[in-house]
């Protein structure tokens, strides 16, 4: 009996031996990795703005057309411009539509400042009035449906409306519909993505095919280029120190807001995800509840998961454009 624990143990230490040594030389080669690609990303998308003595990136387009939408991104996407890139160019086609990259996100500076709602804000803001942009919607995604509500109360006078995909609301973390709590979930997957990444599990299974290192609309025909540019993102800037920062903040952010309206003058336009509403039976009323305008605002469940730019992107485009007119 002895001698089968004796090597029983022996065993397990070997394979722990063996384990440890495939983890460090994981470690090393991605190390080397991510230092011989650091100049493939560098100015690889975008134009640059100083925000606060820093740069933020942002992607135009449309720039000829009257309307203008502020694209802004759901927590921690890698790339929030090469994310919403198929979004942006099928409503470029009427709207001048400008999707910034928050400090923190894609090619946009880290900054290590505390991302407070209102900091954020203010960000984001200054970039906009840089650009000479003094009336324009807000079409958010998840998180960012946070800070618009609190820019829409901060600038109603230039806020022309806001569009929501599958946004954050107050009052969401009122009812959790799982044992733990989202933020608590949102870090733990953080995490866990973030040691897949730094011990190269992320590189080794996306060699030879970027799309797997990333998340996004696999109908849209993206250049060999932007997904390597993407796969680098996604593998070496996530979750880094700004991204985690703001998630430290987000119960913070959503106290803050949590009796706060879209101003009366401000119509909101909200599509809301059907498998968060069954998930959630408050989702959707929620979505209902910030709105104080009631002429043209409207709130509109669509099939699918939380990334409904991702899913149901053409129906979301049809509806800008009709709830536009």
């Amino acid at each position: 009996m002895m001698k089968k624990i004796k090597k029983i143990t022996k065993l397990i230490k070997w394979i722990f031996i063996i384990l440890f040594g495939i983890g460090v030389v994981m470690l090393i080669w991605n190390f080397f990795c991510q230092r011989a690609e650091q100049h493939k990303v560098k100015n690889a998308y975008g134009q640059e703005i100083e925000v606060n003595g820093h740069s933020m990136v942002l992607d135009m387009k449309g720039e000829d057309n009257e309307i203008t939408i502020i694209l802004l991104p759901g927590w921690g996407s890698p790339s929030p411009i090469l994310e919403f890139l198929p979004l942006a160019e099928k409503l470029s086609e009427e709207f001048r539509v400008i999707t910034i990259e928050p400090f923190g996100y894609g090619l946009s500076d880290r900054v290590g400042t505390e991302r407070k709602i209102s900091v954020v804000v203010d960000e984001l803001h200054e970039c906009t009035q840089k650009l000479g942009c003094d009336r324009y919607y807000l079409m958010a995604h998840s998180l960012s449906g946070l800070y618009s509500l609190y820019w829409a109360n901060a600038y109603p006078q230039e806020v022309a409306g806001f569009i929501g995909i599958d946004p954050s609301v107050p009052k969401q973390s009122d009812e959790e519909p799982l044992p733990i709590s989202m933020v608590t979930l949102n870090r733990i997957s953080a995490y866990f993505q973030k040691a897949t990444n730094v011990f190269g599990i992320t590189r080794l299974c996306s060699v030879g095919h970027p799309e797997k290192a990333i998340f996004a609309d696999t109908s849209y025909l993206y250049s060999e280029r932007e997904l390597e540019v993407f796969r680098i993102l996604s593998m070496d800037f996530a979750y880094n120190k700004d991204i985690m920062n703001e998630l430290n903040h987000m119960e913070d952010n959503l106290e803050s807001v949590r009796d706060m309206k879209f101003p009366a003058s401000v119509p909101v336009l909200q599509f809301v995800s059907g498998d968060n509403c069954e998930m959630m039976e408050t989702w959707e009323p929620l979505h209902r509840e910030v709105i104080a305008e009631t002429d043209k605002s409207e709130v509109l469940r669509l099939g699918g998961g939380h990334y409904l730019h991702l899913e149901r992107q053409q129906e979301i485009v049809t509806k800008v454009r009709d709830w536009m007119q």
